[in-house]
């Protein structure tokens, strides 16, 4: 064995393999744009230590976010639909898929876990913003009935973390009717009584969004969650970790919650102890109270002197 093949060659090679992208080191809020150190940001929830702004938060996040640690376990979800339509832009669909589950270690744009609230068994499915910006497509919908049916099955509460740029089109009508289905799943959680909870996270539009919080007992929304109808574009999302939804039609959760829409607004850090709250009242609701009728005493005459 020769010097190229033990030294050369190797270092060749090793050379010559690609590199994976180094993790951005700083991350710019895209409210007030201050810097944050990535690690200082994760351990705030991505939540802007400078104006409180709340970035998208990963699925497998949510999870640790709103489930007692150690208690918790995720179900395997259906993969991504096989490209009905045959579909390509800039790109193949399958070669977006496949990008999709590299970036954010997902199956599918919704992740679904069960474990503990509190101590008390919930199911949570979460949307995942870096599969395709969040889209809601076939997969997706079969990964929120599937987590329906595992409330069911445990006669446990869903928590269903909304986070999407709208419906995928390129699942064409297979994703259409993944709303109605999702409803139907969910008001079979409400004939046996198990309380369903949507959180609303950026960005969470209606086209995705309007079954859920039809059938959801309590809303609660991130501060400065957008809502809205989904974006004319469905691919603006795909390249970019924050993705800007146009100003049309779009309006913050502050908002929604003026119309009704939105029961409450409840911070990323308090979003735990807000849910633990609500599941207590709605599974353990306290006893009607007794109405009483105040009936007050007959008055007692002074004796007469006349008596006396």
């Amino acid at each position: 064995m020769s010097w190229l093949t033990n030294f050369v060659r190797p270092t060749l090679k090793r050379w010559m393999q690609p590199r994976p992208a180094r993790e951005a080191q700083w991350v710019a809020c895209p409210k007030c744009g201050a810097t944050t150190f990535h690690r200082d940001l994760d351990a705030n929830w991505r939540v802007c230590p400078h104006c409180d702004h709340h970035l998208t938060l990963a699925a497998a996040r949510r999870f640790a976010l709103l489930l007692d640690e150690g208690s918790w376990s995720r179900i395997e979800v259906p993969g991504a639909a096989t490209d009905p339509l045959k579909f390509r832009d800039a790109k193949r669909y399958a070669d977006r898929l496949k990008e999709a589950a590299a970036l954010s270690h997902e199956a599918e744009a919704v992740a679904v876990a069960h474990g503990r609230i509190s101590d008390e068994p919930a199911v949570v499915a979460a949307f995942e913003p870096q599969f395709l910006g969040g889209s809601f497509g076939a997969a997706a919908g079969e990964a929120l009935v599937a987590a329906a049916e595992l409330a069911a099955l445990q006669d446990a509460p869903l928590v269903v973390v909304t986070g999407s740029m709208g419906l995928r089109v390129q699942d064409g009508a297979l994703a259409l009717v993944q709303g109605p289905r999702v409803g139907l799943a969910l008001r079979k959680l409400a004939e046996r009584g198990l309380p369903v909870i949507a959180v609303l996270a950026d960005p969470a539009f209606d086209a995705v969004t309007e079954g859920v919080l039809q059938q959801a007992d309590v809303v609660l929304a991130e501060p400065g969650a957008r809502l809205g109808p989904p974006a004319p574009d469905p691919f603006a999302a795909l390249d970019t970790p924050e993705f800007v939804a146009p100003r049309a039609g779009v309006r913050e959760a502050e908002a929604a919650r003026a119309e009704g829409r939105v029961d409450r607004i409840a911070d990323r850090r308090d979003l735990k102890g807000e849910i633990a709250a609500i599941l207590d009242i709605l599974r353990r609701p306290m006893p009607s109270a007794t109405i009483l009728t105040y009936r007050p005493k007959p008055s007692i005459a002074a004796p007469d002197a006349s008596d006396a």
